[in-house]
Formats: C-alpha cells, structure tokens, sequence
C-alpha cells in the first residue's frame, strides 16, 4: 500500500471515528474566535508534532475539556500546512480530547504568530488563557497541571455546557 493511500484511510477513519475537524489557523483566526467566543473564557494551545514537551500536555486537555466543558480549547499547531499529515498522525496518537484543532495555513508562521502575540517568538508550547473578558495570560513551557486546573477552576463551573 502506498504512503498516500495510508494516509487517505486514516484521514477517513478519523472522520468516521468523529475526529474534530482540523481548521485552517490564519491572521484572522484568533480575532474571529474572539468575536464568536464573546463572554466567554477560553484557551489557546500552541504545539507542534516536533515538540517533545507538547506531548505530555495532551492527556491535560483531555482531562480539562472533559471536566470543563463550558471552557473552549483551541489546539493549535504550529506546523506548515504540508505538515498536515504528521498533524493528523500527532493528534490521533496522543488525543487530546474533544477539543477544536487548527493547524497554521501559512508556511509564513511569523505573520501567525504576530496575530496572536507580537511579543511571541516561537518558542512551544505557548498557552494563553483568556477570562470571560478575553485579558489574557500566558505560559511557556509545559503547564503544570495545578495551576491549569486552578484556572479552569475559576474561570468555569464544572460540568457547565457552552452558551
């Protein structure tokens, strides 16, 4: 079997299987979240398949979406839209969740990263966490998983579904 065929049954197994769709993340992307996510608290995740450290904070999103589902989580992979197939690989692999998924759609990350930080160079995984009135903060480095839950903690009540 070919590569390009394994890859076209994967992709159709996880549609079947009821995998998130992976969304195109453009300059645009974050302020449209923001606009449709009025009012609400929500996280942005910065990763990349080649991020060793990005690995271990799935089990944490799964385990956040699960308990907070009123709080959207948005993965976002850093990643050259060629690197799709890789994406799609990572994240049927290591399952985060129930979580929306975006990877960049541009192979220029730095006007990407621009939109969403001006002050971000790269580095991963990045989380920003936005409150209700979307003041954001941010993490570098692998969250600890304490502080994370405190966040989710006050920022949404448990078992809340989304307006």
């Amino acid at each position: 079997m070919t590569r390009a065929i394994a890859l076209a049954l994967l992709f159709v197994s996880l549609r079947c299987a009821g995998a998130p769709e992976l969304k195109p993340f453009d300059a645009t992307s974050l302020d449209r979240v923001r606009a449709t996510l009025r009012g609400r608290p929500f996280v942005v995740a910065l990763w990349s398949v080649t991020c060793e450290p990005c690995r271990e904070e799935m089990p944490l999103w799964r385990a956040m979406r699960q308990k907070y589902p009123g709080v959207h989580i948005l993965l976002v992979s850093a990643d050259a839209p060629r690197d799709r197939p890789d994406v799609v690989r990572f994240l049927a692999r290591y399952d985060p969740g129930d979580v929306e998924r975006w990877l960049f759609s541009d192979d220029f990350s730095e006007r990407l990263r621009y939109s969403i930080d001006r002050s971000w160079r790269g580095e991963l995984p990045r989380t920003y966490f936005y409150d209700a009135e979307h003041h954001a903060v941010f993490r570098s480095g692998v969250l600890d998983p304490a502080e994370t839950e405190a966040w989710f903690s006050r920022n949404a009540a448990p078992g809340r579904p989304p307006r």
